[in-house]
């Protein structure tokens, strides 16, 4: 029987998914350089331990908006997030209304 010493054995990158690490890295490498904040701001909270407190929505809102998304969550949390998505739905679907208006004139 083992005996437990009291240490820890979880990794930094334990508070986050294996895809989410994968995702995080991929957009860093695709909007590089800015994109690299992603992996570096999921780096930091898992340091600080603040990795566990965070919702999927939160962590889905830094990894596919970026910046933004970094801004939204530590500054409104997951209400942030909510606001975030919201505001880029709209612009989505007016920019769809800007190519629609386009082809038809």
């Amino acid at each position: 029987m083992a005996a437990n010493t009291g240490v820890s054995t979880d990794s930094l990158t334990d508070q986050y998914s294996t895809v989410v690490w994968i995702a995080a890295i991929v957009v860093g490498l695709i909007s590089f350089p800015v994109g690299l904040l992603v992996p570096a701001y999921f780096y930091i909270k898992a340091d600080k331990g603040q990795g566990r407190s965070q919702s999927g929505l939160e962590i889905w809102t830094v990894v596919l908006l970026g910046l933004f998304g970094i801004a939204a969550v530590e500054l409104g949390g997951r209400k942030g997030a909510k606001i975030l998505w919201a505001i880029a739905a709209a612009l989505f679907v007016l920019s769809l209304l800007g190519v629609v208006a386009l082809l038809v004139i």
